[in-house]
């Protein structure tokens, strides 16, 4: 899956990956001595010459915990409309405990299947829940607090050779940064997270072309929703990955139909284009679109992000990210539902610290700043937005613990 491979990309060059969930290395895996494999050297990190799974199983466990505190400089709960983990009042917050059960499908011999399913509980399940037709795991353990369970992926795979189909509920394909927190260089999202998709439940087949292309096609119940889909929620899902050099990506992917309980007619489509300038230096340029229309009427959204992401060397990592977004309608709103309509900016200064192969501390400070409207300041409701809409501007901080196992 697209996403998977350019994660695994950027987590070598700063963390380290294996094929299985919730295992980080730090630095590439290098081919070794195998027993598995019939022959003298294979590489580690490949499902065929890997561990056997749980009690000799294919099947494999992982997953990582994640807490972290975030705080800004208006010294409220609220701190504006960024994303599902920053809007907690300034404590430390349990973003994410995931755990994941997989069995990775392998076609290179022939026909396989895999399996795989992740439970997330934490401030963020809630925006990975089928919230779109509250149903299936809608508000699972949701509390006071903020904090909810979600079966985030529940899905079988099976494929044959350069033919793949994946079937049930998995992580969207679009744009650049992922849910799962694992798989980010960032403690916070960027707006154009915010105006995707986080799951579909659905199917998606896969065709690799050539060495360098690889097309994506499917059919989802819409965004964020579940096969029980009481509004018949219906939508298309399609995309490709192409390699244009050894160092460069192109990711497009596009979702239209029909989602949510009020059948709004929506369209995404998402640009990701991905450079390893250098060995230790990645450029990252996307473009969001997204168009929603109803019987309430029309909104659109559109931004550029940028993520500029350097290696210093094992354990540290330095990245920088820029991004302007339009919002033309209801994507950020205040406490009463009117919209916040402008533009948005914001700039984020991070540091990836692995003082262990395990452990990843991710510190950031951030400037946001809108020209249209006034989205910050304080708010007397929990983890709520701003009614008073008193600041264009907000300056923040936090830092992200992540512990994987």
């Amino acid at each position: 899956m697209r996403k998977v491979h350019l994660f695994a990309g950027l987590a070598i060059l700063f963390l380290g990956t294996s094929t299985a969930v919730g295992q980080v290395l730090f630095g590439p895996c290098e081919p070794t001595a195998c027993e598995p494999c019939e022959q003298a050297t294979c590489d580690p990190c490949d499902p065929v010459c890997g561990s056997s799974g749980i009690f000799g199983s294919p099947f494999t466990f992982g997953g990582w915990v994640e807490m972290g505190v975030r705080t800004n400089s208006h010294g409220f709960n609220n701190n504006g409309p960024m994303n599902t983990g920053s809007r907690r009042r300034t404590d430390v917050t349990l973003s994410q405990l995931y755990l994941s059960l997989e069995k990775e499908m392998d076609t290179r011999r022939g026909f396989d299947w895999g399996a795989r399913t992740d439970l997330v509980y934490g401030s963020h399940a809630g925006s990975m829940q089928t919230y779109g037709d509250e149903t299936f795991d809608y508000n699972w353990g949701t509390n006071r607090h903020g904090y909810g369970m979600s079966a985030y992926k529940v899905y079988g795979d099976l494929g044959y050779k350069d033919w793949s189909v994946r079937i049930g509920k998995f992580g969207t394909p679009i744009g650049w940064e992922g849910s799962a927190s694992k798989d980010n260089f960032f403690y916070s999202h960027s707006y154009c997270y915010w105006i995707e998709p986080a799951t579909h439940m659905g199917v998606l087949g896969t065709y690799d072309a050539t060495k360098n292309l690889s097309i994506s096609a499917g059919w989802t119940t819409g965004e964020d929703s579940s096969y029980a889909n009481p509004n018949n929620n219906k939508a298309v899902l399609t995309g490709f990955t192409y390699s244009l050099s050894d160092d460069a990506t192109v990711y497009y992917w596009l979702n239209a139909g029909k989602a949510y309980h009020d059948a709004v007619d929506y369209f995404i489509q998402s640009v990701c284009f991905e450079w390893d300038l250098t060995k230790r230096f990645t450029y990252v340029l996307q473009y969001n679109l997204r168009n929603d229309s109803s019987e309430e009427g029309n909104a659109s959204a559109y931004g550029v992000n940028n993520h500029f992401l350097y290696k210093l060397n094992d354990q540290w990592g330095v990245g920088t990210r820029f991004e302007w977004l339009r919002n033309n309608g209801g994507y950020f709103a205040n406490a009463e539902g009117e919209p916040f309509m402008g533009d948005f900016y914001q700039v984020t200064l991070g540091l990836n610290w692995n003082p262990r192969s395990n452990v990843s501390i991710r510190p950031e400070i951030r400037y946001d700043w809108c020209d249209g409207a006034k989205p910050f300041g304080p708010s007397d409701t929990f983890g709520g937005y701003s009614s008073a809409g008193e600041r264009s501007y907000q300056f923040s901080g936090g830092c992200g613990v992540v512990v994987t196992f």
